[in-house]
């Protein structure tokens, strides 16, 4: 990351020829095979709030910058951006765009002469101002909101009607908006409404990549399945919700790799949606997929005392650990009449408030965390921030997350349900049907009955689950945020009230104050956030949207022939850094 004290300038790695020598590599006509724990639904960036489906947009789509291969020390390096520098306050920024960055078309009637055209800084402009449109569903704007100048206005007009947003759309594609303009084929400049230490992280993750307008005007409502990018890989064949098979464009520019080897050296990516944990696993041991993130249904097997069995250690499986930057929540929807807060009922929202402290008090976190977590993947979280950000030392724990029987059946009597008696019945929705989805309803039905709650449990697929977070129908449900960078406040937006749902606010908690704090706290420097930080924190641990249960250890295990496979917390799936060896 540069400094913002002074002007700096940085550039992007080298491009290598684009196709390999076969004869170099035995393996590379082969494919990657890889499984995906949740089922992928659209190679369009405005759903790239999906695991599943940043994955697969990784392979396809590039940003101005991307995560050095090497780990987190690595740090940023060019993708698109060949250079760029940034001014001593923060506040403007200019990157160059590379000669070489293409867009290519992997139609039979491509969009261009040759299938590819050049990469302009005109294409980042309307991808992002795409992202800005409320009226196309973006689920990533977040990340941009407040941030750039005149890009929030220019969202709003997008709101305020179609003439206003059709005018807004013509003016800024002549001209940009105050923050985001075109100066040239290939120079971007940005304009910030305040220094963001973690800008470049921002800018490395999958909402900020750039495509070009044709193809989305092409696809129309379908470019979530046409998808078009600068990438090393392009679509080959897909079916949403079960798979898809991408391949290296041959006319890829190419890169070269700090070992001195080509990136995306793999000819044919296979990736298929395995909801079942054991089946993956089976995969895994059978050599059919390449690597394998062990789960409950065979991890004391595979890994016991967490390393490597002996029979895996004989096969020149490889294991990878890292710590995820995330929070394990069970989360309730505020707008749920039996658990969260309506408007104007005082009196209601205090017993559904003491409803919320008492599950959290009755929650099976032991259990969780010796059944769900082996006793050892997850890190038993003390609060909402993962204790390895920044400032999280610095904030309260959250004073319900604890196992105490007694302390929730005294939060029940207060709210006038002793024992359990005239509660409302609870809705626990899971996102999944598997043995270890289930076994996770079984288990809080049980721990709620302990305190007299009843709980209906609904078993969804994953995309019936993401359905009703999005259209607010889900009553009480698990959820896990992963960091996309590594600021306390990248989690903490997924519960401000300008992104409910279908936004990252699938809680839809509204607290005005809450808002208050985090919108202040983005335009603070990281010395100064301390105070704004606990506060935020500590309206969260009153009101209690969610409840904290851990953060997840990252461990990896890879078959002896995916080589060049480095584990990155921010960058978990980049295909193009790994090479296959002989099977």
């Amino acid at each position: 990351m540069i400094s913002l004290a002074a002007l700096v300038l940085i550039a992007a790695p080298a491009p290598v020829a684009p196709h390999p020598d076969p004869s170099q590599s035995p393996a590379a006509a082969q494919e990657g095979r890889f499984a995906l724990t949740t089922a992928p639904q659209s190679f369009d960036p405005l759903h790239a709030d999906a695991t599943a489906n940043q994955v697969l947009q990784r392979q396809v789509y590039e940003g101005l910058v991307e995560y050095a291969p090497g780990g987190p020390e690595a740090g940023i390096q060019g993708l698109l951006a060949a250079s760029w520098e940034a001014s001593a306050d923060g506040l403007r920024w200019r990157f160059t765009l590379r000669e070489d960055a293409r867009f290519h078309d992997p139609a039979e009637d491509p969009l261009w002469e040759g299938g590819s055209r050049p990469v302009f800084a005109q294409d980042f402009v309307e991808s992002w101002l795409r992202m800005a449109d409320p009226r196309q569903g973006p689920r990533g704007y977040w990340a941009f909101e407040g941030l750039i100048l005149g890009l929030d206005e220019f969202r709003d007009a997008c709101s305020a009607s179609d003439a206003e947003a059709e005018q807004a759309w013509q003016t800024a594609r002549e001209d940009g908006v105050a923050g985001l303009k075109a100066l040239g084929p290939r120079t971007l400049e940005l304009r910030l409404h305040r220094a963001d230490p973690w800008f470049l992280n921002r800018l490395a993750s999958p909402y900020f990549v750039a495509y070009p307008a044709e193809a989305v005007a092409r696809a129309g409502a379908e470019f979530l399945n046409q998808p078009v990018g600068s990438g090393p890989y392009w679509l080959q064949s897909w079916t949403p919700g079960s798979g898809a098979i991408l391949e290296r464009v041959p006319s890829w520019r190419g890169q070269t790799l700090p070992d001195g080897r080509p990136a995306a050296s793999i000819e044919r990516l296979r990736f298929r949606y395995v909801a079942e944990g054991s089946t993956r696993t089976l995969l895994f041991e059978q050599g059919e997929i390449d690597r394998l993130p062990p789960l409950q249904d065979a991890f004391a097997r595979l890994m016991p005392n967490g390393e490597l069995s002996e029979e895996l250690q004989e096969r020149g499986v490889v294991l990878h650990q890292v710590d995820v930057p995330d929070l394990s929540m069970l989360c309730f929807n505020m707008l749920d009449e039996a658990v969260g807060e309506i408007p104007g009922d005082a009196a209601g929202n205090r017993q559904r408030r003491l409803l919320r402290q008492a599950v959290a008090l009755a929650f099976p976190y032991e259990r969780w965390h010796r059944v769900i977590r082996n006793g050892s993947w997850g890190l038993p979280a003390r609060g909402f921030l993962p204790p390895a950000l920044p400032d999280a030392a610095d904030t309260a724990d959250c004073p319900y997350r604890r196992e105490d029987h007694e302390a929730a059946r005294a939060k029940l009597a207060e709210a006038g349900w002793p024992a359990g008696r005239g509660a409302p019945q609870l809705k626990l929705d899971l996102g999944g049907t598997d043995p270890v989805n289930l076994a996770i309803g079984e288990m809080f039905r049980e721990a709620m009955a302990e305190i007299g709650l009843e709980v209906l449990v609904v078993p969804n697929s994953w995309a019936e689950l993401s359905t009703k977070m999005r259209n607010g129908e889900a009553q009480i449900f698990l959820r896990a945020w992963t960091l996309d960078w590594a600021d306390p406040v990248n989690l903490l937006e997924i519960f401000h009230g300008a992104h409910l749902a279908p936004g990252i606010n699938r809680c839809n908690y509204v607290d005005p104050g809450y808002d208050r704090d985090l919108d202040a706290l983005r335009n603070q420097p990281a010395e100064l956030r301390g105070p704004l930080l606990a506060r935020a924190v500590e309206r969260l641990n009153e009101d209690l949207p969610a409840i904290p249960i851990d953060h997840r250890k990252g461990y990896l295990l890879v078959q002896p022939w995916l080589l060049g496979v480095q584990v990155h917390p921010f960058d978990p799936f980049p295909c193009k850094y790994y090479a296959l060896g002989p099977r």
